[in-house]
């Protein structure tokens, strides 16, 4: 009876024996439970829809990045044509939703609210950053923070506002008035 329980014994310790053995020269990775997770969405870039006409291929409406410039606009509508003034854009100014980008022939004049009319040239005082304000005659770093801060509690409906709320005086107000617009 004694050997019976010796052979039970041998074999016990023999396969304790080969699970260590086994475990210290095994070559498999350590097992890792990994959970998957849904890939991370991209958002679609915000879109700008813009309006071509005048002197160019296709004019129409058109959907177009919010980070694209007046030349991806034109580039949009089968470019210019050979009757287009082509100095009269800044085709590297940027688009914004809702432009109205119209390309004049010699001579023409640019509708009012277009790229390039003598309204979208002026300075916005609601939207422009203290640089823009400070390239103003008379306007300095400090006419143009306290221009920022004010239109920040309330924005100006009048830009004769600049004059009446304080911030520049009549001599100032009489040399940007005609640079300046709200939008």
């Amino acid at each position: 009876m004694r050997r019976p329980i010796l052979i039970l014994l041998a074999i016990a310790f023999a396969a304790v024996a080969v699970l260590a053995v086994s475990r210290l020269h095994s070559d498999a990775a350590p097992v890792a439970f990994v959970e998957e997770t849904p890939a991370p969405t991209r958002s679609p870039e915000p879109l700008a829809v813009v309006d071509v006409s005048g002197a160019v291929a296709r004019p129409g409406v058109y959907r177009l990045a919010a980070s694209s410039r007046i030349v991806d606009a034109l580039i949009a509508a089968g470019g210019m044509t050979g009757e287009a003034d082509l100095d009269a854009l800044n085709k590297a100014a940027p688009i914004h939703d809702g432009q109205r980008i119209y390309v004049p022939r010699p001579g023409e004049t640019v509708p009012a609210g277009s790229a390039g009319s003598d309204a979208q040239l002026k300075i916005d005082v609601n939207h422009a950053t203290a640089n823009e304000l400070e390239a103003l005659p008379g306007i300095g770093p400090t006419t143009a923070a306290r221009i920022v801060r004010s239109r920040g509690s309330h924005p100006f409906a009048r830009i004769e506002e600049l004059q009446t709320r304080g911030l520049v005086t009549a001599r100032v107000f009489a040399d940007i008035k005609d640079l300046v617009t709200i939008r």
